[in-house]
């Protein structure tokens, strides 16, 4: 869980504290209508020039592909972090993680306003509009911050003789991150024996996969070595880095493996707890129910507690307490509303504290295994809104001081997880 949640709280974190700026100072950009004051603003061969008068079709689209290609370029970006740190040091490539740091806040920040287009209310023409140039301005803005920085270390890698370091620190990177598969392998098997296939049907070729993608750094660095001299790193370095990027993809299949185990056994211990709260949550219905002020209440919840009884009959197949937890959360949840008049607010906060545990562990859970699928098998850019949303919800909930309004904000991240799950399943 930590893990999770510091991939997560790490990169929406910045967004909560500087969404605010960029909306006031978007507010004054597009005071002119039909997008004019963006167009005119962007230079000649921008994404956003001369998209003033555009079809909305045309400018959704082009926003929709923005959104994919920065997404995918931010999680390259990271990617590239690890190699740069590794041939030139922490501190001089501090400037270029502060970087990927502010293209992912305005990459987020346009997933936010795409959001805002998707939902449910029906938008004027002319919010439709800026909105969407907003985003594509957004996507600009990133690109140009990562291209600046990419052409920086470039520079540094026609001067730099760190070539031999960076083969030696990948071929050790490569033998650790080796003797960590067989290690995995046994904790798939014991995960594929103990929860039903649908737990790691996301993980299931992890390990094959990463001794794939080991192979193949270490050959492209096998390949590389001869050309390595005294003189400079610029012919082998782009090798180099493709080789490290491929090693990182083998430490985050096998990562996916951990983090599976761990937010299984959260779930299970989530789970338990959550099991004896409901049960609590019964007892009180019962007596809820016998002095229910009016027969519609009474039957509420009468339908309410058969629904949660069904939630929380154990059935007979291989364990899901990811599902489980979602099934009877849910559940829960329109027990809940049919009570909601009989409590009173400390009963309210007490019941909305204890049910947030559980949520938050299906959250974050469900929120890593799209952020793991999306990065292997890449994923539409509705897809994407969908996770970037889960994550902006997940990190509101955590700072959220009302444990009623905390566990309505959880709520909505697994919804929009278990959306994101489903819409880049169908996309791949």
């Amino acid at each position: 869980m930590d893990v999770v949640t510091g991939i997560v709280v790490a990169g929406v974190t910045t967004l909560v504290i500087v969404g605010g700026g960029l909306v006031i100072g978007f507010a004054a950009l597009f005071r002119r209508r039909n997008g004019r004051a963006i167009s005119a603003g962007s230079p000649p061969g921008s994404a956003a020039f001369g998209f003033g008068s555009a079809p909305m079709a045309e400018l959704s689209s082009t926003a929709g592909s923005a959104l994919v290609r920065m997404d995918d370029a931010v999680r390259a970006a990271d990617h590239e972090l690890g190699f740069a740190i590794a041939q030139f040091g922490a501190e001089r490539s501090r400037g270029f993680g502060q970087s990927i740091t502010v293209a992912r806040t305005k990459v987020a920040e346009a997933f936010r306003l795409r959001q805002l287009l998707d939902d449910s209310t029906a938008d004027s023409d002319r919010h439709q509009r800026e909105w969407t140039l907003q985003i594509i301005a957004l996507c600009e803005q990133a690109g140009a911050i990562l291209a600046q920085q990419d052409a920086a270390f470039a520079g540094l890698r026609r001067l730099e003789v760190g070539a031999a370091d960076a083969i030696a620190h990948l071929r050790r990177r490569t033998a650790a991150t080796r003797e960590r598969v067989d290690t995995s392998r046994v904790t798939l098997a014991r995960l594929e024996a103990s929860y039903s296939p649908a737990v790691v049907a996301g993980i299931t070729s992890n390990v094959s996969a990463a001794e794939s993608s080991l192979a193949e750094s270490e050959a492209i660095t096998d390949e590389a070595a001869p050309a390595v001299t005294s003189a400079g790193v610029s012919a082998v370095s782009g090798t180099l880095q493709r080789a490290s990027e491929i090693a990182g993809r083998a430490e985050q299949l096998l990562d996916a493996v951990d983090r599976t185990e761990r937010d299984l056994a959260s779930a299970e211990v989530a789970l338990a707890s959550l099991r004896e709260s409901t049960r609590s949550d019964l007892d009180e219905a019962k007596k809820q129910r016998d002095t229910a002020p009016d027969a519609e209440s009474g039957r509420a919840i009468i339908d309410a507690m058969a629904a949660v009884d069904e939630a929380l009959a154990t059935g007979s197949g291989p364990a899901d307490p990811v599902d489980d937890l979602h099934r009877i959360g849910e559940a829960v949840a329109r027990l809940d509303l049919a009570m909601a008049s009989a409590r009173n607010q400390a009963d309210r906060l007490a019941h909305a504290r204890a049910a947030y545990a559980g949520t938050l562990v299906s959250a974050a859970s469900q929120i890593a295994v799209v952020r793991d699928l999306i990065g292997a098998r890449g994923g539409g850019v509705s897809a994407r809104t969908k996770l970037a949303e889960a994550e902006r919800q997940y990190a509101l909930a955590q700072v959220e001081t009302d444990p009623v309004e905390a566990l309505d904000t959880i709520r909505r991240a697994v919804t929009l997880a278990r959306d994101a799950d489903a819409l880049a399943r169908y996309s791949a």
